[in-house]
Order: structure tokens, then sequence, then C-alpha cells
């Protein structure tokens, strides 16, 4: 079977003039763009669709690494060794980050708006606020399960535990994947579990969950008011890319429905190929996307016709 974007050009030809004005081709401006995610289900769902558009109708090559949480993928945004990142929680998650980097580091745009974080739990575990977890010590045997070593959410828990006073308990570093097949299992058991959670994330879709309150954004400065998600490139980022590129990766931005059947195709027992996924979700939301890429259209500069973003569904 021919693949699908190689099938698109036969059909249509190259997708010229889609990476840039010619101004931007006189500049010599780079086609190549090197994306840092780190393993959370939304940023991984994210930079693959970005991925696949990217290529497909701007005319970029684009590279992607996995990297061990988010205060590395601020570093080598900083550093030079990679361009772009889609999912710096500001201004509270990832504070310690931002203020380390953002000499090197700018807000290209918004990603996702209104986030939430906290300590997570199934909804038939009866308790009503952070203060009674001790009371469940022995049954979790002492263990809060958390993400990747480093990541803002393990301290900012250690800190709710520290301001409740609450000992005896450690938070267990893993990662996104492994925190959630770990909610899995106590879940198919019926046992207690509590987790480091945050919103967007498809495990609200598909268990019954609550967060704890007195330990969640809006109910402590630890976790602080919702945030926005935002993509952060290196500082010369605009002076090296096509404004085309610029544009669309400005303009995108996904909410609650559009971002849940994206990351259907990246839940760790998904069955789905996480490139095809993409972009089949492109096709399915081809006037959202179309949109980001008329925002980023010129003169000079316009989307190809027959992209994924333009065919029909």
């Amino acid at each position: 079977m021919v693949p699908l974007i190689l099938a698109l050009v036969l059909a249509g030809g190259p997708l010229a003039g889609c990476g840039g004005s010619a101004s931007d081709a006189s500049n010599s401006a780079s086609q190549e763009m090197h994306f840092v995610y780190v393993n959370w289900v939304e940023g991984i769902a994210i930079t693959h669709m970005l991925h696949e558009v990217l290529e497909d109708s701007l005319d970029m090559d684009v590279t992607m690494t996995r990297v061990n949480g988010g205060g590395v993928a601020f570093s080598s945004v900083a550093s030079g060794s990679a361009d772009i990142f889609v999912e710096a929680w500001l201004p509270t998650t990832h504070k310690d980050a931002w203020a380390e980097y953002n000499d090197r580091v700018h807000k290209l745009g918004i990603t996702y708006q209104g986030t939430s974080v906290g300590l997570v739990v199934p909804a038939y575990m009866d308790i009503g606020n952070v203060s009674e977890l001790s009371s469940y010590r022995d049954a979790l045997d002492g263990t809060i399960n958390g993400i990747e070593s480093g990541a803002a959410i393990n301290g900012q828990t250690r800190q709710i535990l520290e301001n409740n006073g609450i000992t005896g308990f450690d938070v267990l570093p893993s990662s996104g994947p492994a925190m959630v097949s770990a909610l899995q299992r106590a879940i198919n058991n019926q046992e207690p579990i509590v987790i480091t959670g945050w919103k967007p994330h498809w495990m609200w879709s598909r268990f019954d969950l609550k967060y704890i309150p007195g330990a969640k954004t809006n109910d402590t400065p630890v976790f602080g008011a919702p945030e926005n998600i935002y993509t952060v490139v290196r500082n010369d980022f605009e002076a090296d890319y096509p404004e085309t590129v610029v544009r669309f990766l400005k303009a995108f931005e996904v909410n609650d429905p559009q971002l849940n059947r994206l990351m259907e195709g990246f839940q760790p027992d998904s069955d789905q190929e996480p490139l095809p996924f993409a972009r089949q979700w492109i096709r399915d939301h081809r006037d959202v996307v179309h949109g980001w890429l008329e925002a980023a259209r010129s003169d000079t500069a316009e989307v190809a016709p027959d992209s994924l973003a333009t065919q029909a569904r």
C-alpha cells in the first residue's frame, strides 16, 4: 500500500510553497525542527499531531525526542539541542524550570487552557479532605504513586504532606503509564490508591475518579490556580523558521473534546499506531486544523489544497 502522504504528493504534486513565503526561502529559513516531549499522554499526542501537520502541510522535516521530565525538556530547548516543547505548565507546575531558563526560552503560544492538578483517588474511596489521608497509611503501604523522578508534581505532593503534618508516606517515582497501570490494578480489585493526577488526561474518561479536597488546584497555593499549557521555544526560533510555520505554531490550540479524542490513540493499551492515528485525527478535525493553517497564511504562502487538513473525511 502506498503511504498516505506519498499518495497525496503523487495525486496532487509536491506540496510546493507551503514551507513559507518567497522571502522565507531567500533567507534560507530552516525546514528542520526538533520537538522534545515528556512521557505525558497529552503532550505525546499533541506532538505527534503537529509532526503530521507540519510535515504534510508545511513541508517541514520534523524529529521528535522523548526526554525524562519537564526540566530536561526546558533545558534541551534552552541549550539549543531541541527547538520546541509544547507542554510547559505555567505559572505553577513548571515555575522552577521557567525561572531557570526564561532568559533562553520564551512562550510562543497557548497549547491548552485551564488545567488542574492534585492528588487523585478512585471515587469509591471515602476521603473528604487531605487531612484524612493518614487513616489510609497502612492500606496504602505508605505509598503515593507519582510520575518521573524530579517531576514538579512529585515535589508538590511532598509539600502537601508536609503542610498538613502527614507523615509515613513516600511519593513513588515511576512514569505516567506506570502510574495509570497501578491505578487500573487497584480499581480492578477495589483497593485504595492515591496517585498524582491532572487534567487534561484520558484516565478521567475511563475511570470514576476524584481529586482529594485540600490537595488540588484552587484548594492550596501548592497547586495554585488553573494553569495554561504553553508552547515554549528557543529565543532565536522565529528568526530561524518560515513565518508561515511560526504563525501556525502560534495559532494552534486544542480544547477538551479535541484533546480527549486525540489522546485515545496514545493510551498505553491502545492498539493504534501513533502517526497513523494522528493523521486520522487530522482528517476528522479538518476544519479545526484548516483554521490553524488559515491563520498562518500570507499572500505568498498558502496551505496545500491536497493536504490532510483540507481533504474530505
